[in-house]
């Protein structure tokens, strides 16, 4: 596929015309530069619809598409290249003509259509299929193809093919022919206000056009922190914070009723009239939604709801309030528009979206342990990109599992403790945290473990990997 591209590109001496859903190969991007900054290239016309199939399209293929454009104007210096769209009057605002086509035409001699886009995917990852005729010096197969590209622009201008034959060979150049018939009802528009994105965006867009299967090592690091590396020794400033702090509560503790207050058993006492109340496990079930979006940290709500109802319901309720939150946070994200989405998520955004696409329940799993964000973001994010429901609850599930339980075992030991410190179970506390340090250590493992067996060609499903 891409082969033949780059050798339609070198052998064009006249014009290049392209029409193309996307428009992000990267080689295929270079060989154009290449003839544009020729002072005798053929000039390149690329027509291209005006707006993505969606925000998330948007993120990721349009953002290419711009940089790939920018970079052959760049490389214009001759005024060769001119990028087109469709466009008809009346249409509604955020519509536009569609723009399918897979098709190449270079000088009338040689017309290639087929399914393979011009995007990297299409080069080497996906499976396409391409005709391509070759007029060799016969006169009747190049006023075929000249017929084509005149029937073409006939419909994308709005006049009879007839007509802009004519006109391109009076004009002797298509970028001129095309400027001479444009009009106000039915015509090529040139495609400015190009949108810029952050090197970020750019970087993150590129996962989505891969020229091969991605090995899963290569997004491992989505899973970590975006912390730079630092030099040098321990952080002063954190350290002096933490003791500061420490020293704040023990004056608060010694100088005020705090002691008091707080004292152990009346704590438990609170806790225990709180759980014999009937809409008490109501009430704790839907905490766990305000805590989610304002970031109230869940393990306390759990600590507390052990000591109210004892663990095995505290379990049972934790379970429930989390799913719950979940869902109308997955729901939210669902009925949610794209800007609202984008400041929900802020700079996460593009990491979540690559990893929820890329593996369903295991990534909402994966992300529930070692999270790439608050947990109200996934679910917001999970909802925009229509990620399988049961996926998403039955991943929340079991990535919560491990935390929930260690903060079960907490909380019951905690209340042992406050009645008598001889009955904490040490072992417990440690199966506990040993528990959740092995969950998260194995999805790490994970990530690198798998890298190679799930980026082998014939795993990835030969035609059109998702």
């Amino acid at each position: 596929m891409e082969t033949l591209y780059l050798d339609m590109i070198a052998a064009a001496r006249t014009f290049i015309y392209i029409e193309n859903q996307y428009f992000t190969a990267e080689k295929v991007g270079d060989a154009l530069a290449a003839r544009l900054a020729e002072s005798d290239g053929p000039e390149i016309i690329v027509v291209l619809r005006q707006l993505s199939h969606g925000w998330l399209e948007e993120l990721t293929m349009q953002t290419l598409r711009t940089r790939l454009i920018e970079k052959l104007r760049a490389a214009d210096r001759h005024d060769r290249f001119r990028v087109f769209y469709p466009y008809i009057g009346g249409l509604k605002e955020g519509t536009c003509i569609d723009v399918h086509a897979k098709l190449m035409i270079v000088d009338d001699e040689l017309v290639r259509i087929g399914s393979a886009n011009l995007a990297n995917r299409s080069m080497g990852l996906d499976t396409e299929c391409d005709l391509t005729i070759a007029a060799e010096g016969r006169a009747d197969i190049a006023q075929a193809i000249e017929a084509l590209r005149c029937e073409l622009l006939g419909e994308h201008l709005g006049c009879e093919p007839e007509r802009v034959r004519d006109v391109v060979r009076e004009k002797g150049s298509l970028r001129a022919a095309i400027d001479a018939l444009q009009n106000d009802e039915r015509t090529l528009e040139p495609l400015r206000d190009l949108a810029q994105a952050s090197d970020a965006v750019m970087s993150v867009a590129s996962v989505a056009d891969p020229e091969k299967p991605v090995a899963l090592s290569n997004l491992a690091t989505l899973f970590g922190a975006d912390v730079p590396a630092r030099r040098g020794g321990p952080a002063w400033g954190k350290i002096a914070t933490i003791v500061f702090s420490i020293a704040a509560l023990a004056a608060l503790w010694k100088l005020t009723p705090l002691a008091e207050l707080l004292e152990a058993n009346r704590v438990t006492q609170w806790a225990r009239d709180f759980g014999s109340k009937w809409w008490a496990p109501l009430l704790t079930v839907l905490a766990y939604t305000p805590a989610a979006v304002t970031m109230f940290p869940r393990p306390l709500i759990t600590l507390f709801a052990v000591v109210a109802f004892g663990p095995w319901l505290g379990f049972l309720y934790a379970m429930l309030g989390i799913e719950l939150s979940a869902w109308l946070t997955f729901v939210a994200g669902k009925r949610l528009d794209r800007e609202a989405v984008r400041r929900v998520a802020g700079a996460k955004l593009n990491d979540i979206i690559q990893v929820l696409r890329r593996r369903g329940l295991l990534a909402i799993t994966a992300l529930r342990l070692v999270p790439l964000a608050p947990f109200a973001v996934e679910g917001v994010v999970a909802g925009a990109v229509r990620v399988k429901l049961w996926h998403f609850m039955l991943g929340t599930a079991i990535g919560i599992l491990p935390g929930t339980l260690t903060s079960t075992v907490f909380g019951d030991q905690l209340t042992a403790a406050m009645e008598d410190p001889s009955k904490v179970n040490y072992w417990l506390i440690g199966s506990a945290l040993l528990l959740l340090a092995s969950a998260t250590w194995f999805v790490r493992r994970w990530l690198v473990s798998s890298a190679s067996d799930l980026s082998r060609p014939d795993e990835v499903g030969g035609a059109r990997a998702a």
